[in-house]
């Protein structure tokens, strides 16, 4: 997704929402439960699980499901901690609440793509092809432990009963010397326990050809008996 310098504005019915450049308007309707706004310091806030169901009528399926998956994920505390801006729950309650809006079949759709302790869209992109080419569903971020409990690596995705992980490597993998040898550390470690990482980069979003091969190449040696096609969803960005 890209910046815009769009504002969007809700307004209460019966008022006529604002319809002029660079402004969207929504509205709502009393009575259709809580209002989509919270009260700050004198200003109308939206709520974030109304939020998302405005972008619907301006996202895609894949870049409403980036949305959604950032909001699960939230704010970063200091501790590590994340505290997200809206849960599963509340955008369902929210999208429940709107059934007849336009767009509703696309939030239905977009709300069983998402997932929680997502890092970035390119990470939300990756999981999006490699489910949508017919590979078993991939968890997010979940730590592998070593025989002792301790966390030896926490993947962006893995294949469940595979031993096979996938990384988005961005730049900072590259550039911060930090994260470099963090990253060799980790993999002689994984290499321990017979796990495999394969590690996708930008161009593997754009044309996911090679990398969605080798994916399947490596589960066929590990047992997989699936068949894969051409993924439908997460190509570009």
């Amino acid at each position: 997704m890209q910046r815009e310098s769009t504002v969007h504005v809700t307004v209460e019915r019966p008022n006529r929402s604002p319809q002029r450049p660079a402004v969207v308007g929504h509205s709502w309707q009393p009575g259709e439960g809580a209002p989509p706004w919270l009260d700050s310091r004198g200003l109308r806030i939206s709520r974030a699980a109304r939020i998302w169901l405005d972008l619907a009528s301006q996202l895609d399926l894949v870049d409403l499901v980036i949305a959604g998956d950032y909001l699960l994920r939230g704010f970063r505390e200091r501790n590590g901690s994340h505290r997200p801006f809206a849960t599963i729950p509340q955008l369902r309650a929210a999208a429940a609440e709107h059934a007849h809006r336009r767009h509703a079949a696309l939030i239905a759709a977009a709300l069983e793509l998402l997932r929680e302790r997502v890092d970035s869209p390119y990470e939300t992109r990756l999981r999006l092809i490699v489910q949508s080419a017919g590979f078993p569903d991939p968890i997010v971020n979940e730590p592998i432990l070593d025989a002792m409990g301790e966390i030896i690596a926490q993947p962006d995705l893995r294949i469940p009963g595979y031993n096979v992980g996938i990384e988005y490597q961005g730049d900072g993998h590259r550039t911060d010397r930090s994260q470099w040898q963090r990253d060799v550390v980790r993999r002689r470690e994984l290499d321990l326990i017979d796990w495999k990482s394969i590690e996708a980069v930008l161009p593997d979003i754009r044309n996911p050809g090679h990398f969605l091969n080798t994916l399947q190449h490596e589960l066929r040696r590990r047992g997989w008996t699936g068949t894969s096609t051409w993924p439908t969803l997460g190509i570009g960005g």
